[in-house]
């Protein structure tokens, strides 16, 4: 009968060992909503987050790596072992582009959890201080003579005044919004450009805008398209 017991409870022993298993509980996602970012363009610009992650199983959880998807992100590890109940936290920072907009970047961490590998998601909504509906001057189909407009949207998210003035060093382009143009954080407005051209074929434009905030302070514009001849009297 002792001989018994004691089997049955080396076989329970053993079933607990087997059954022992490493667990890797983090959040899915960082979404750290609208930014945003102070500075030049010049500078590198980022956002930073401390993901904790945690050995929630009963056996060591060991994360082999963490994949980031491209160079705009570094994700280190503080440790990469864990017994059970330990905690530890990956110092996630993700550069910010140039341009206003959505973004979404993607880190992979690999450990010996039996479920496989997890996929934290990265979120940011760019909002630059200054922000183009567009860069490009889409001008109209126009004819030598005649002149075509192209119009340039822009908003203001800065905490303060912004001082704007568009000028194009092209021929036969003029600016028809009156300037300088004054806006404050959260207004819009657009900008007029005519341009008239003198023969047929392809042209292109170049235009600037001027603006008092710091690191915006020149903002290049350009377009091109083709003239098509006069149409001829009867």
């Amino acid at each position: 009968m002792c001989k018994l017991r004691h089997v049955l409870v080396m076989l329970v022993l053993t079933s607990g060992m087997l059954y022992a298993q490493p667990k890797l509980d983090m959040q899915n996602e960082v979404d750290w909503g609208t930014v945003t970012p102070t500075g030049p363009l010049t500078e590198t610009q980022s956002v930073k987050y401390r993901v904790p992650v945690k050995n929630a199983g009963d056996s060591t959880l060991i994360i082999s790596n963490v994949r980031v998807q491209c160079g705009c992100t570094t994700a280190p590890i503080e440790k990469d072992t864990l017994g059970p109940g330990e905690e530890t936290a990956i110092n996630i920072s993700l550069n910010l582009p140039t341009g206003s907009g959505s973004l979404s970047k993607y880190v992979t961490i690999f450990s010996n959890d039996p479920s496989g590998a997890h996929v934290l998601r990265l979120k940011v909504d760019v909002q630059r201080p200054i922000q183009l509906a567009t860069s490009f001057l889409a001008f109209d189909r126009v004819s030598v003579g005649n002149s075509s407009r192209a119009l340039v949207g822009v908003t203001i998210f800065a905490d303060t005044t912004v001082i704007i003035t568009a000028a194009s060093s092209t021929e036969n382009v003029h600016v028809v919004t009156p300037m300088p143009l004054t806006l404050v954080k959260g207004q819009s407005a657009e900008i007029e450009f005519r341009y008239t051209p003198q023969k047929p074929g392809t042209f292109n434009i170049q235009a600037i805008l001027n603006t008092t905030l710091p690191g915006y302070e020149k903002i290049e514009l350009s377009g091109y398209g083709s003239a098509f001849p006069a149409p001829t009297k009867p």
